[in-house]
């Protein structure tokens, strides 16, 4: 586990530079600052005013902390200790369920893999925590018959961190299920519930159910996710990481080999599989392919079911074992971990190679004002590091989908209607990479000019000429 703790520790450092992480830290500040939450939007001037709710604040508060505690190195501290939380949590269930520790450590090698796309500083991964606490909880009620108690306070906690609960309340559904009847399917195996088996679990999940509506929004935050799904214009048409898998992409690829070898499995493996099991894993499948950043959610799912039927090494011997060179082999890693721990300044410079600091301070230098069209992955950067601009968009892709900022945004990075839609919002000022379409257009452009550039950010600035008024236009917010 601490050789897997290594791989991901180096993960974690390459993906510091999570756009999201900007506006959420300034939400988590706001919230401990002013003890309060505020039910609109006030860090954009297109979506000023617009009703949100904050659906992720429990998880924003640890990560602000450590930000605010020890900068960039506390963030990197904080989310690395819940990444090294979930996947012990994974070790551990695949060493449960019968693995050799060589072969858990494999299974849990692909959990961590397929896991990549969200290896980052992100409130999803307090939602993934919670789902491994959920599975270690049923877990324990297979084996003693106990401990369903912590189930709704750990959904009370979970509808405030993310909402992937929705998730949570699918899994613990087909667990119950799966002990509904009795029978076989060639290797497909139910084992019914027993009535007071099935009396627990059923009073659990009402019970669970209803400590979702321990949160500060009510009902409107248990509905939140569905509406965010369901809706006509939802944010699975605009966001890549809720397209379904590319397989000419790496992640594609694991998944294609994660499809394969559960088919080799399915077909050579002589092992029984708990109807549960077959569901959960179908129900994994399904979510990850159609959705990539549910990959991290099959990781969890089907290693350990999978653990047990690998056979990479010969089973674990403890006479052959040697606790002393366990030790030294862990604390090698513990030293090089800590050794290798980045500095601030090298932190920061990873993010400065992907945000506009520079083109920022010569803004603030400049005391440059008016309406300023944005990058998309920039806009949370800027509403922490400036607040005193507002942005055209950022990351909560919610509310600018519902007011149509979103689809303006993508049209005119795409140079489809660009001039007209940067005059239909006023814009004075934008700000996007130097190999953009819209960069490219705007620098050829009679009614644009550059006024600061480097390898990261160009500054745009329309020609006075051409700035019309909000009343010339009939801009409404």
């Amino acid at each position: 586990m601490f050789l897997l703790a290594g791989v991901i520790f180096r993960c974690a450092v390459q993906g510091i530079a999570e756009p999201d992480i900007w506006w959420h830290m300034r939400d988590a500040r706001t919230l401990l600052e002013q003890h309060s939450f505020s039910p609109v939007d006030m860090y954009s001037f297109t979506g000023a005013g617009s009703h949100r709710i904050n659906f992720e604040w429990l998880a924003e508060v640890p990560l602000y902390m450590g930000f605010h505690s020890m900068g960039l190195q506390g963030l990197l501290l904080v989310y690395f200790a819940v990444l090294v939380l979930i996947f012990a949590g994974v070790y551990y269930r695949c060493c449960r369920s019968g693995a050799d520790c060589k072969d858990a450590a494999i299974a849990t090698l692909g959990a961590i893999c397929l896991g990549g796309v969200s290896i980052a500083p992100r409130t999803l991964l307090f939602g993934w925590l919670c789902m491994v606490g959920l599975l270690l909880v049923l877990d324990h009620f297979r084996s003693t018959g106990s401990g369903l108690w912590l189930l709704p306070p750990l959904f009370a906690l979970w509808i405030n961190s993310h909402g992937s609960w929705v998730f949570g309340m699918v899994v613990f559904g087909i667990v119950i299920a799966g002990g509904l009847v009795e029978r076989e399917w060639g290797q497909v195996v139910a084992s019914r519930w027993t009535s007071g088996e099935l009396r627990r679990l059923l009073l659990a999940f009402a019970a669970s159910i209803a400590a979702l509506f321990v949160n500060p929004f009510g009902y409107k935050l248990v509905l939140y996710p569905f509406d965010l799904l369901f809706r006509p214009q939802g944010v699975v048409q605009f966001i890549d990481e809720w397209q379904p898998v590319d397989f000419s992409t790496w992640n594609g690829k694991l998944a294609l080999v994660l499809v394969f070898g559960l088919f080799a499995l399915l077909l050579f493996c002589k092992r029984r599989w708990g109807l549960d099991e077959v569901l959960l894993t179908s129900f994994a499948l399904w979510a990850a392919l159609s959705h990539v950043r549910f990959l991290f959610f099959a990781g969890l799912i089907i290693a350990p079911i999978v653990a047990p039927a690998l056979t990479f090494f010969p089973p674990y011997n403890r006479d052959l074992d040697k606790p002393w060179l366990n030790a030294a082999i862990i604390a090698a890693l513990v030293g090089a971990i800590a050794v290798s721990f980045p500095s601030a300044s090298q932190l920061t410079h990873n993010v400065d190679t992907i945000y506009p600091r520079a083109a920022l301070e010569f803004m603030q230098r400049q005391h440059i004002q008016g309406r300023l069209f944005n990058q998309y992955g920039w806009g949370g950067y800027l509403e922490w590091y400036a607040p005193e601009y507002k942005t055209f968009i950022d990351g909560r892709a919610d509310i600018f989908l519902y007011n149509g900022v979103f689809q303006d945004f993508f049209a005119a990075t795409a140079l489809s209607h660009s001039e007209q839609i940067l005059d239909k919002y006023n814009i004075q000022y934008v700000l996007l990479p130097p190999k953009e379409p819209l960069t490219y257009f705007l620098q050829h452009s009679s009614s644009w000019h550059t006024i600061y550039s480097d390898s990261v950010a160009v500054l745009l600035q329309r020609n006075q000429a051409n700035v019309m008024s909000e009343g010339d236009i009939g801009l409404s917010n």
